[in-house]
């Protein structure tokens, strides 16, 4: 009996022990702890929580909600129920302060009084605001990520997809996420390759695969993928997705533009060679063959040097090496092993290739024979030595013949001077002795006219006509002769006021026929003003005089301007202006087939006794328009009027 006290010591010594040694293992747990009995009074707590919530160490014996604010309180208070009857509850309380946020992950368990009441519960909590910010961080990150991400569980099914992933497939979330990957997928056999080997716990490096779009469309994509496992469990992939479909398109242009220019070149007739960025030959068009006999393969890197002559090989490889390390164009001649096994004449020629970065990736180049071409400019430099020879005489003989024609053009200069002194001579000379004779038989008519018999006076008439006409021949003479006199006597007059003078000198023969002429404005000119005059003269009067009986005479004289394309007797293509001058009436005309014949010297459609002339009129007319540097043509129809075009050219006017 006297040993009872000092054992309920030792027990009493121990079990404070323990509780000690409780409280401190409890204080070390880096969570907030507390007991809280049914009637929310808090019975403990560790150190954690008393410094979370800045409390002293006698909390004990208060009420849980004062010590926790009303805001968690009111968090903690939704899971009650499910601890009164004895679950534990799992949950996340969220603490507003001042400055920010805080998160705690709790924990509700129940405490039973011999495993059948719930006397109480314990809270745990742990402040979770790092993890959680730390989680929202990297979801922030892949949800906003720029690479297309997607997990899939073992099933296929999709789980998650970031914001990339759905943009560039173009689907909503709800109509991508929960359906199987495979659906997806343009060849189902890929997905279920990758499914596969990542269920093998492999790793998906770079696998080249086609997503179908919403639209139809097809991307191409790289994905790179490994597996979450938990222990055994395969929880999901984790695929990262790069679409790559630009970059297919563009390898996809590049081969069909290379195998176009593989094709392009075999159709070229010249060898077509390219080279790397060492200068290296990396490329011949199937003529190499053709051309050599060798293969492809002897001609590429430096190997096609082999084949030229021997004494033009240094040449060229020094001409190629010094070109390429230049940058420059590379140009040579050289005689090259065919595949007759003679030597041909070859041309080769290339320049360097850039790329965007403008660097030389290489060079590209033909090579051809021109064996033929060469003995054709041997042939033709032996033709032109030849030609030139046979030019240099025919110059030597063209220079003495110019001598001989400038000898004869003096000559014939001086003829044509005594031809135009004689004309003037002779018909001063023949015109006094005329004018003499015609006086003499007026007087002798005036004195013995009254007897002469009815054949005398026939006679005489036909004298006075025969006189007549010699003085208007004569006077028609020296008005052609007078005609080559122009140079120097230009100037520039308006054809206006010299048709008007013409016109006046013919008012008797006009009103006497009853003649309408009318008069277009005419263009100022410079010529000779008295050959104009002649002009307008002989074609006036030749119209007055070819009338058809019975019918008024109407004449016009018009102007335009045409261009000299076309224009008769005007060889080749002309720019320059010309004005046009035509005098047209309502006579008899003439044939069309006379139209060139009316201009000879003395020619003459009706005889003198029809119509009175000489036949040197419209000669006369043609010689003074082309003395000035023009053309005159005529057309007529038989009673139905006669047109004379006049073509003079225009100083300084071009038309275009």
């Amino acid at each position: 009996m006297s040993n009872q006290p000092d054992a309920n010591l030792r027990s009493h010594n121990v079990m404070q022990s323990e509780f000690a040694n409780l409280v401190t293992l409890v204080n070390s747990i880096p969570a907030l702890v507390a007991y809280i009995d049914c009637n929310m009074v808090l019975q403990f707590c560790n150190q954690h929580f008393k410094t979370w919530f800045h409390v002293n160490d006698e909390v004990a014996g208060e009420k849980f909600p004062q010590i926790v604010g009303s805001d968690i309180f009111d968090q903690v208070q939704r899971y009650m129920g499910k601890v009164l009857v004895g679950e534990t509850a799992h949950f996340q309380i969220i603490v507003n302060t001042k400055s920010n946020l805080q998160y705690l992950e709790a924990t509700l368990s129940p405490h039973f009084e011999q495993q059948t009441q719930v006397t109480g519960f314990i809270f745990h909590c742990s402040d979770v605001t790092e993890k959680n910010r730390t989680e929202r961080a990297l979801k922030d990150y892949f949800e906003n990520a720029t690479i297309c991400l997607h997990w899939v569980n073992a099933d296929g099914i999709i789980v998650w997809a970031n914001h990339a992933e759905l943009k560039l497939l173009g689907y909503a979330e709800e109509e991508y996420i929960g359906r199987h990957i495979s659906e997806f997928h343009a060849q189902k056999s890929t997905i279920e390759d990758i499914m596969r080997r990542l269920i093998n716990k492999q790793r998906i490096e770079n696998y080249d695969a086609d997503l179908v779009c919403k639209d139809g469309s097809i991307r191409h994509v790289t994905i790179n993928s490994s597996a979450l496992w938990e222990g055994e469990k395969f929880v999901h992939t984790r695929c990262f997705t790069i679409d790559v479909t630009e970059q297919k398109l563009a390898a996809k242009v590049v081969i069909e533009s290379e195998e176009r220019f593989r094709q392009m070149a075999s159709l070229v007739p010249l060898v077509i060679w390219t080279t790397d960025e060492k200068g290296d030959c990396n490329f011949l068009s199937s003529k190499w063959q053709q051309l050599t006999g060798r293969s492809i393969q002897e001609g590429l890197k430096r190997l096609w040097f082999n084949f030229i002559h021997p004494d033009d090989r240094n040449n060229v490889i020094t001409s190629w090496s010094n070109c390429f390390h230049a940058r420059q164009p590379f140009e040579a001649k050289f005689r090259l092993l065919s595949a007759s096994g003679n030597y041909i004449i070859a041309y080769a020629n290339s320049g360097p290739i850039y790329d965007t970065g403008k660097e030389v990736t290489g060079y590209i180049g033909i090579l051809q024979d021109i064996s033929a071409e060469e003995q054709i400019r041997h042939s033709l430099e032996k033709i032109v030595l030849d030609r030139t020879e046979d030019l240099r005489k025919r110059n030597v003989d063209l220079r003495q013949a110019e001598t001989v024609l400038k000898v004869k053009n003096e000559e014939l200069e001086k003829i044509n001077n005594q031809l135009s002194s004689f004309a003037h001579i002779a018909s001063h000379d023949l015109q006094e002795p005329l004018r003499k004779i015609q006086m003499n038989f007026d007087r002798l008519f005036s004195i013995e006219g009254d007897k002469f018999s009815e054949k005398g006076n026939e006679l005489y008439h036909r004298i006075i006509d025969s006189t007549k006409q010699m003085r208007n021949l004569i006077q028609d003479l020296l008005t052609y002769a007078k005609s080559n006199d122009y140079e120097g006597n230009l100037e520039e007059v308006d054809l206006n006021v010299i048709l008007t003078n013409t016109i006046s000198a013919l008012d008797a023969k006009i009103t006497e026929k009853n003649a309408t002429i009318k008069v277009g404005k005419l263009p100022a000119l410079k010529i000779v003003a008295f050959q104009f005059h002649q002009l307008f003269l002989n074609l006036l009067s030749n119209a007055l005089k070819f009338a058809r009986p019975g019918v008024d005479p109407y004449i016009e004289v018009h102007s335009e301007l045409v261009e000299g394309n076309g224009l008769p007797d005007i060889p080749g293509e002309v720019t320059k202006g010309y004005y046009h001058l035509s005098v047209s009436d309502n006579g008899i005309g003439f044939d069309p087939e006379q139209s060139e014949k009316i201009f000879e010297m003395f020619y003459r459609l009706h005889g003198r006794t029809i119509y009175e002339g000489t036949g040197l009129g419209l000669a006369i007319c043609k010689k003074i328009v082309e003395n000035h540097k023009g053309i005159i043509a005529a057309e007529g129809r038989q009673n139905e009027g006669a047109v004379f075009h006049i073509y003079l050219p225009v100083e300084e006017v071009d038309i275009c």
